[in-house]
């Protein structure tokens, strides 16, 4: 007599902030998913648009009452166990860690779920994408933090990255795998890849893990987030790798400015954040590198403003430097 054995039970995390429409296109793929022990959770990181509206209504019509819930950080009641759907209202705009911290402690709270898989709400997934995953991590389970194929959204046969990429600290430098790579081929090879860290539109985490080294890094409110996670996990001994055939398809930067319409000040935002975490993460995991790269990165990056004549990109770099050292003094 065999005993059945549910498969395990994963929540999937997905982060919106003044972006609906690319919410809502990705919770409709995720309803397609070949695994059915997941549960949702919509961390709204304070939206002034009317996403509550949209995501409410989008419920009220696709689900019954009793399926989802609302809820509104912080949390003095928690469900018994986790509904299908929870949208959760995180107070404040809280950045990329801080708003997925809360449905992280949401979940690890209720504490029924295996594996957390953060996912970045300007993405679709193919229907196998979970599965695939939760296949690598029944297979490998050294292995603590998981990332997906990322395929360009518009592109459907570029890959954007194979789980992560590389990072050369010296030059503060990011380099995917197998980047522009039609996915046919790639899915012919079978390479091992050495990631610095897993692309953050897709992180797959083991539940414990996020116990046992702890939640996302708040001092970045974006970017850089991922590299510092991966960074952690490796120096207490955990590993990370890629799963090839979980397929995510990512627009990329739909929430901080890039794309066909740009939005100046959002640009101007992400300018700002990508220079302080840039600084933040070389002063905690490359120390010795800090002068040089800050050196560097500034005279680099105010050569490339110059010739593309982003001069109003001038205040968020010179800002985010002001504020990096500021940052630095209080925390040596």
């Amino acid at each position: 007599m065999h005993a059945d054995i549910s498969p395990p039970h994963t929540s999937i995390i997905i982060l919106n902030w003044n972006n609906w429409r690319d919410t809502l296109a990705c919770l409709t793929s995720l309803r397609h998913l070949s695994t059915t022990h997941v549960s949702l959770i919509i961390c709204d990181n304070a939206s002034n648009d009317d996403s509550i509206t949209q995501l409410t209504t989008w419920l009220k019509t696709n689900f019954s009452p009793d399926e989802w819930l609302v809820l509104q950080a912080p949390i003095s009641i928690f469900p018994t166990h986790l509904p299908p759907i929870t949208l959760l209202q995180t107070g404040k705009n809280l950045g990329f860690a801080g708003g997925n911290n809360v449905g992280i402690r949401y979940v690890l709270t209720v504490g029924h779920s295996s594996f957390i898989w953060l996912l970045n709400n300007d993405t679709q997934i193919e229907a196998q994408a979970l599965n695939a995953l939760l296949t690598c991590a029944t297979a490998r389970p050294d292995i603590a933090l998981w990332g997906s194929t990322i395929i360009d959204y518009t592109q459907r046969q570029q890959v954007q990255c194979a789980g992560g990429c590389q990072y050369y600290p010296w030059l503060s430098h990011v380099v995917p795998f197998y980047s522009r790579m039609d996915v046919q081929q790639l899915m012919q090879l079978n390479p091992v890849l050495k990631l610095d860290y897993i692309f953050g539109a897709s992180l797959f985490f083991r539940a414990d893990i996020l116990r046992t080294v702890g939640l996302l890094n708040e001092d970045y409110f974006l970017f850089y987030e991922e590299l510092d996670y991966s960074q952690r996990l490796k120096k207490a001994g955990y590993q990370i790798d890629w799963c090839k055939n979980s397929w995510v398809y990512h627009k990329g930067s739909a929430t901080i400015g890039a794309g066909q319409k740009i939005d100046r000040q959002k640009l101007q935002r992400a300018n700002y954040y990508e220079n302080l975490s840039t600084l933040k993460y070389t002063a905690r995991f490359h120390p010795y590198h800090l002068l040089f790269v800050s050196l560097l990165r500034f005279t680099l990056k105010s050569i490339l403003l110059l010739k593309r004549r982003d001069f109003d990109l001038f205040p968020s770099l010179w800002r985010a430097y002001r504020d990096f050292w500021q940052w630095w003094c209080n925390n040596i």
